[in-house]
């Protein structure tokens, strides 16, 4: 009985995995058609993890028991002090109010709960599998989606320009993530007999899609990093356990990035397209004072001008983001900052308002994510976590992933003779997280996302568990 239940309730959390595709056009959809932010999907995708969770919970002893209520009490207590502190943050420029910015709280618990559930479910999983292959499931539904949408005429573009395709997507790096960090859990199944008919011709697609059609960065040079990955790995443990090289894995490989670079390079690609219309659009925004071209966004630009002539409306901003604006001036010029390199102006500003603000409620607590002008919010997470979130923040939310990657580090040097290619990927996947999160940004915030990070996690540390018993029964 007890068998069948886990069996159960794998299938259950590997079906969440599969529908992730079809929760994002939905709300896609919804949103669209009716200007909202809400979707049905929005209370349809917690209610597996809360059942499973309220199981889970049930069946666990008094002592575990008492741990998790502990450790949920924690967290909802950092939630109310963080809006508390929030609530004093915000001006007349912040970008949203408390029920936004708790949205994003419960969006990285919900992340946390999954995390946790998905470890406590298959890290001891004789059916593991199954959480892969319902990852090359949810990656054909999201190839699938976008080839009808682009062959219908009905995908959304990338961006607002008209540039990309993104099918019935909300976002596109978000997009492009989801299928980059699905790469490093399927790829290995390009040597199956039994999936490769599948894992082939979807990772050929989607080495198309995100290198041609998308336009994101995030695309183009992932999917290139991911096979490259994958080649290097194949070549080298082949060398290492057979003392010979893989030829036919090494020649299909530079044939594939050779292909790929050959046709961006010929037919183009929406990702240079979009680069080549960034720099054009750079000498729209002119500085007037210095009579030259802007280093920050028009609207910073207004905003530092009315600060200078003690124009801005009384409430709008406080002293330490008026101080702030004026600093990222100033920077901005000295390292000739492109006045489209928003991230960057982001980044350099949260860093200087934490400065002035000389606060360590908000550095502890965080001075609030949504509390700061729409243009400066920062789309970084992992400074998010830090500035936004506080240090508590930080831990709570982002901790859990680096001390499991950094388990797996250890786990790799203290095993390095009988580690295998699956763990490498899932590991270098895991870590490679962390880069999309600090440099494209809403990685670990998108709800679909954060499932293939957490499924990449769970992989990770179930295949250092596979490892162990191996070793065990030797």
């Amino acid at each position: 009985m007890k068998k069948i239940q886990k069996k159960s309730i794998e299938n259950i959390l590997c079906l969440l995995i599969i529908i992730c595709p079809i929760f994002d056009m939905v709300s896609f959809g919804f949103r669209n058609m009716f200007h909202t932010n809400f979707s049905p999907s929005t209370f349809l995708r917690p209610m597996i993890p809360t059942v499973m969770m309220i199981y889970l919970f049930l069946t666990r002893d008094k002592k575990t028991k008492g741990k998790i209520l502990a450790v949920a009490f924690i967290y909802l207590l950092y939630a109310i002090l963080h809006l508390v502190v929030f609530q004093s943050a915000l001006t007349g420029s912040s970008y949203s109010g408390v029920k936004h910015e708790a949205q994003y709280l419960m969006n990285y618990t919900y992340m946390i709960v999954n995390l946790f559930i998905y470890l406590c479910v298959f890290y001891k999983s004789d059916n593991i599998e199954k959480l892969s292959k319902s990852v090359l499931i949810s990656s054909s539904i999201y190839m699938v989606s976008i080839i009808i949408a682009i062959g219908t005429k009905t995908s959304s573009s990338t961006y607002i320009e008209g540039m990309g395709y993104k099918g019935w997507f909300e976002s596109g790096n978000s997009l492009g993530s989801i299928l980059i960090l699905s790469l490093f859990i399927i790829i290995r199944y390009a040597k199956d007999k039994k999936y490769r008919k599948i894992a082939i011709p979807l990772i050929l697609l989607e080495g198309i899609f995100l290198t041609l059609l998308l336009g994101t960065r995030v695309g183009l040079l992932g999917f290139i990093l991911v096979i490259v990955v994958y080649l290097f790995l194949e070549v080298i443990m082949t060398f290492v356990k057979k003392g010979k090289m893989n030829k036919k894995m090494l020649a299909g490989g530079i044939a594939v990035i050779a292909s790929i670079v050959l046709v961006v390079i010929t037919i183009g690609s929406t990702t240079m397209q979009r680069r080549k219309h960034l720099q054009e659009i750079e000498k729209n925004i002119v500085d007037s004072s210095r009579e030259q071209e802007s280093h920050v966004t028009g609207s910073i630009l207004e905003i530092k001008e009315k600060i200078d002539q003690d124009l801005l409306e009384k409430g709008y901003m406080n002293e330490p983001q008026k101080q702030s604006i004026k600093e990222l001036y100033q920077i901005a010029n000295q390292w000739n900052i492109k006045n489209n390199d928003l991230r960057m102006q982001q980044l350099i500003y949260n860093v200087l308002l934490v400065k002035n603000q000389h606060n360590p409620i908000y550095i502890l607590l965080g001075n609030g994510y949504m509390a700061n002008f729409r243009e400066l919010v920062l789309e970084m997470e992992i400074p998010a976590f830090l500035f936004n979130f506080g240090w508590i923040g930080l831990i709570l939310y982002f901790a859990p992933f680096v001390i499991i990657f950094m388990i797996g580090i250890h786990f790799m040097f203290q095993n390095r003779k009988k580690i295998t290619i699956e763990f490498l990927m899932y590991l270098i996947g895991s870590g490679f997280t962390f880069a999309l999160s600090f440099f494209a940004g809403y990685t670990f915030f998108h709800s679909s996302n954060m499932m293939i990070i957490i499924v990449l996690n769970t992989l990770l540390m179930r295949e250092m568990n596979t490892i162990k018993e191996k070793e065990d029964i030797k």
